[in-house]
């Protein structure tokens, strides 16, 4: 073989093995550990939708800024001749007068102080914004937080399913060789590989749900779509219920709950949105200045102006009842929002003692400790023969039972901290 060749071969088997390293390098690196701190301060810089929601509150900016500004004067030219004037004097010579054209510039003046009042309107409105993007926040945090649990609950579960599919195998592998032997009938066999085929299922199925919290958390965070997330759980510890003040909750939500603040300043709105409507009732007044060339008696006519429209017809009635009504209504949602806010607090409490109640009583429990160690002595008996094949079917149902119900509980209790956090409107710990 020519030796051209063969080093080209070798350079492409050498190409090809890089590219493999790096492909499995690249592999590695997409997958990133966070701690939920980390993830929460991730959101708090990225998060697209809290991004777009905070420039209302710019908007808002503008609004107050521009509801200050006085209305732009208004210059008007008219009664232009395009052609010139002539006439004869007493002397009978002709006379040529210039073109003709008139000049005005007005401004318009409030003499209520309108524009101040609609800049206390804007004023509230700019809060209402801030208060809007809060409550965006609030909800999406719940869902981040939220997230991470599931995310955690279900990284956990994979683990225990991993473990007893791990241990299962080495169960098949054992009495396919006992089979082959003529040791054990072929059912045992096939319930052992039946079993194992079902907990391949489960797992197949809980990455579903894992894969389908990556693509939500990954919207939140605004991370690249490689990019695999897996939770470094910090085990928090969670206050005690009986540590805990539920009527402190209740006067906390009533003081900081975004929604119920965004209540009660659409009432003040309404109140500010009532004196401007008022004050539209006196009309503005026009101050203008105008120039007339040879249009009247005078040949050059300086004069100034005055106008307004008279309030016969039209006095607001309509604008002014309308925000009247609307504050009522608000104050009456108001008070609804208020009760309830207490009985959210009160469900969301009482939620939180009964999820963190029972995972304190059954931790207590020392068969749980023990669970994990008796996983392995029943794969030894069974090989053993020491136990029936139904003694360890049971046992294994029974164990992923159990730490189903274990894990599930620790995702129930973080969840129902979480609501609680969120009922209240702010962070408890």
């Amino acid at each position: 073989m020519p030796r051209k060749i063969i080093q080209k071969k070798a350079m492409i088997r050498y190409g090809f093995l890089w590219c493999c390293l790096f492909a499995s390098l690249t592999v590695a690196a997409q997958e990133k550990s966070f701690t939920p701190s980390q993830l929460e301060s991730i959101f708090l810089k990225q998060n697209l939708e809290l991004i777009a929601e905070q420039m209302n509150v710019s908007i808002a900016d503008a609004a107050v800024a521009e509801a200050k500004v006085w209305d732009n004067p208004e210059l008007s030219v008219g009664n232009i001749n395009f052609w010139k004037r002539k006439s004869i004097d007493e002397n009978g010579n002709e006379i040529t007068y210039p073109k003709e054209f008139s000049v005005e510039l007005t401004q318009m003046v409030s003499l209520t102080a309108r524009r101040a009042k609609l800049a206390d309107v804007e004023k509230v409105g700019k809060e209402i914004a801030m208060q809007q993007f809060e409550e965006l926040l609030r909800g999406l945090k719940l869902e981040l937080r939220s997230s991470i649990a599931e995310l955690v609950y279900l990284q956990n579960l994979i683990k225990v399913y991993e473990n007893q599919k791990r241990l299962l195998e080495d169960v098949v592998a054992a009495y396919k060789t006992q089979y082959e032997k003529g040791n054990i009938s072929k059912g045992e066999l096939l319930r052992l590989q039946t079993a194992l085929f079902e907990m391949e299922s489960e797992i197949n199925d809980t990455q579903t749900e894992f894969n389908s919290l990556q693509k939500t958390l990954k919207n939140l965070l605004a991370l690249e779509p490689s990019a695999e997330i897996v939770v470094t759980d910090d085990s928090p510890n969670f206050p005690s219920p009986i540590e805990i003040n539920c009527n402190d909750l209740i006067e906390k939500a009533v003081s900081s709950r975004p929604d119920l603040q965004m209540a009660k300043l659409q009432s003040e709105y309404h109140k500010k949105d009532i004196t401007y409507q008022k004050s539209l009732i006196m009309p503005d007044v026009n101050l203008g200045v105008n120039y007339d060339r040879y249009g009247g008696v005078w040949d050059n006519f300086f004069g100034v102006s005055v106008g307004f429209q008279l309030p016969v017809f039209n006095r607001n009635k309509g604008a002014i009842k309308i925000a009247q009504i609307q504050l009522k209504q608000n104050e009456t949602l108001v008070e609804q929002g208020q009760k309830a806010l207490q009985n959210e607090v009160m469900e969301s409490y009482q939620n939180y003692s009964n999820s963190y109640g029972f995972l304190e009583r059954n931790l207590k429990n020392p068969a749980l400790s023990e669970l994990d160690d008796m996983l392995d002595i029943y794969a030894k008996n069974l090989l053993a023969k020491n136990i029936s094949m139904v003694e360890y079917m049971d046992f294994m149902d029974s164990y992923r039972s159990t730490k189903e119900t274990l894990l599930k509980s620790q995702k129930d209790l973080r969840l129902n901290f979480e609501q609680l956090q969120f009922t209240v409107g702010e962070d408890i710990r």
